[in-house]
C-alpha cells in the first residue's frame, strides 16, 4: 500500500471538498435543478417552444461547469453529467415528427445517458465514485479519496458499478427502441414508463446488495464515509 504524506491528504481533500463553504450544496441545488426549472416555466410562459425553453433552462448549470472548469481548471464529472443530460434532453426535443418518433426520443436519450455513464467508467473518477463524493465534505471526502488511490478493490467496486449503471440505461433504450418501433404508440409510454422504472429497481437492488458484500469483504463503503474518518469525526 502506498504511503501518502500529509500534504498530498490534503490536495485530495481539496479536489473533492464542495466549493463554497457551508452554503456550496445550497448554491449547487440552486443552479442545477431550482434555476434551471424556473428559467424553463418562465420560458414556456413567455410562448417559447419546449425546445428552446429545455435549451434556455439547460444554461445556468452549463454556466456554473464552465465557471468551474476555468476557476479550478478542471470539470466535476457529476456536473458534466447532467449538463450532457440536460443538452441531451433539450435536443431531443428539438425534433419534429409523429407520435412514432416522439417515441423514439426517450429511447435514444437513455442511450445517450448510458453511454455517457459507460465512458465515465473507464477514466480516473468514475460516476459511482464521483455520486459518493458528493455525499460527503472535508475529511470524509478526502478520506474517499484516499482509498481511492490506495485501494484497488475500492477502485474496481466503483468502476463495476458504474458500468452497471450505464448497461442499465443502454437495456432501457434498447427496449424502449424495439417497444416504439414495433408496439401500438398508445401501449408504448406505459410499457416503456413500468421497463424504465423495473430495471431502474434492479439496478438499484444489485448496487445495494453489492455494497453490502464489498464492506463486509473488505471493510471499506463503498458510498458511505470511511471508517477512520468517521472514528476521528
Amino acid at each position: 500500500m502506498a504511503v501518502t504524506t500529509g500534504q498530498e491528504h490534503e490536495r485530495g481533500a481539496a479536489a473533492v471538498r464542495p466549493a463554497g463553504g457551508p452554503y456550496g450544496p445550497l448554491v449547487s441545488l440552486a443552479a442545477d435543478i431550482v434555476l434551471p426549472l424556473g428559467v424553463y416555466y418562465a420560458a414556456r410562459a413567455l410562448g417559447a417552444a419546449q425546445g428552446p425553453a429545455l435549451l434556455l433552462g439547460g444554461a445556468p448549470p452549463a454556466l456554473r461547469l464552465l465557471c468551474g472548469a476555468v476557476r479550478h481548471r478542471r470539470a466535476d464529472g457529476v456536473d458534466l453529467f447532467f449538463t450532457v443530460l440536460l443538452v441531451a434532453a433539450a435536443l431531443t426535443s428539438l425534433l419534429g415528427g409523429g407520435p412514432r418518433l416522439l417515441l423514439f426520443k426517450d429511447a435514444a436519450l437513455s442511450l445517450v445517458v448510458g453511454g455517457w455513464v459507460l465512458g465515465t467508467g473507464f477514466t480516473g473518477r468514475p460516476l459511482a465514485f464521483q455520486l459518493g463524493q458528493r455525499l460527503h465534505r472535508g475529511r470524509a471526502a478526502g478520506e474517499r479519496a484516499r482509498t481511492w488511490r490506495e485501494h484497488e478493490g475500492f477502485r474496481r467496486g466503483l468502476r463495476l458499478l458504474t458500468l452497471l449503471w450505464g448497461a442499465e440505461q443502454l437495456l432501457d433504450g434498447g427496449l424502449g427502441t424495439l417497444a416504439a418501433a414495433t408496439l401500438p404508440t398508445d401501449t408504448v409510454p406505459l410499457l416503456a414508463r413500468a421497463e424504465s422504472l423495473t430495471l431502474l429497481a434492479l439496478a438499484a437492488v444489485v448496487t445495494a446488495v453489492y455494497a453490502r458484500r464489498f464492506r463486509a469483504r473488505h471493510g471499506l463503503p463503498l458510498f458511505g464515509a470511511p471508517i477512520s474518518a468517521t472514528a476521528r469525526s
